[in-house]
């Protein structure tokens, strides 16, 4: 994601939503049916078309987020019964709020959107979950980009939701042997009122290390195996949730 990235954080109102809890607000609970997967998970390559993200050394964001989504929903789809979908298949841009109309679409549904961070100097290191939280620069954002359509904060079941979801996420990564942590932020997609939502910054792209790494396809691959666990293992405890 580049830092403070003005394009990714300007979203129009979709359809007159201006997607509010009450528009997408988790339904009644249906009960299991046979061959039916339980938890739906929409995976979100971040930016896309013109919106390119963060871009360092001839690496676009837009581009390794798509790949990291697609081996993801691969890995994922070794279950034939599990249900995995993308916001976007290919270079296109997919506004933020469509990509979280989407994951309501897929009733009882995860939402895990993918970036790359960008920051000034070249030591940091490592990958970041996010789930809803206050963080620093809210205010900043609140001044710097009055046209953002309103986005209330989820509603607090969701939040801790996505609070265990991003814990379970990082200690998977730690545990196969990624620098992993779990924080707090107010990112838009973060605000999904209908289902646990994470942003993954899987890496820093300034950081010559590190970026190399990301772009070897056996440490996505590595990287998409330990992430798909952690989501297999919260998925199991998720319940069938239908859409109003």
């Amino acid at each position: 994601m580049r830092l403070l990235n003005a394009r990714s954080l300007f979203v129009p109102a979709f359809l007159g939503l201006a997607v509010s809890a009450g528009a997408m607000r988790p339904g009644a609970s249906l009960p299991s049916e046979p061959g039916r997967p339980s938890t739906p998970i929409v995976i979100d390559p971040g930016h896309g078309g013109d919106d390119e993200g963060a871009i360092v050394r001839g690496i676009q964001e837009k581009d390794l987020a798509l790949i990291f989504a697609k081996k993801l929903k691969a890995r994922l789809m070794r279950d034939p019964e599990q249900a995995v979908i993308l916001t976007r298949e290919d270079d296109r841009y997919v506004r933020l709020d469509e990509r979280l109309v989407d994951s309501v679409d897929a009733s009882g549904s995860i939402f895990v959107s993918l970036h790359l961070n960008q920051v000034k100097g070249k030591k940091a290191a490592g990958a970041i979950v996010y789930s809803y939280g206050p963080e620093k620069l809210r205010a900043w954002r609140k001044k710097r980009h009055p046209s953002v359509a309103p986005m209330p904060a989820p509603p607090k079941v969701q939040s801790g939701a996505s609070a265990n979801l991003a814990y379970a996420l990082s200690k998977g990564l730690r545990a196969d042997g990624f620098r992993a942590e779990a924080s707090k932020s107010d990112y838009y997609v973060l605000k999904n009122p209908a289902s646990p939502s994470v942003l993954i910054e899987l890496g820093y792209l300034n950081n010559p290390d590190e970026a190399a790494k990301l772009v070897d396809p056996a440490y996505q691959d590595r990287m998409v195996e330990s992430l798909a666990r952690s989501l297999e293992q919260f998925a199991a405890t998720r319940g069938v949730v239908s859409k109003l």
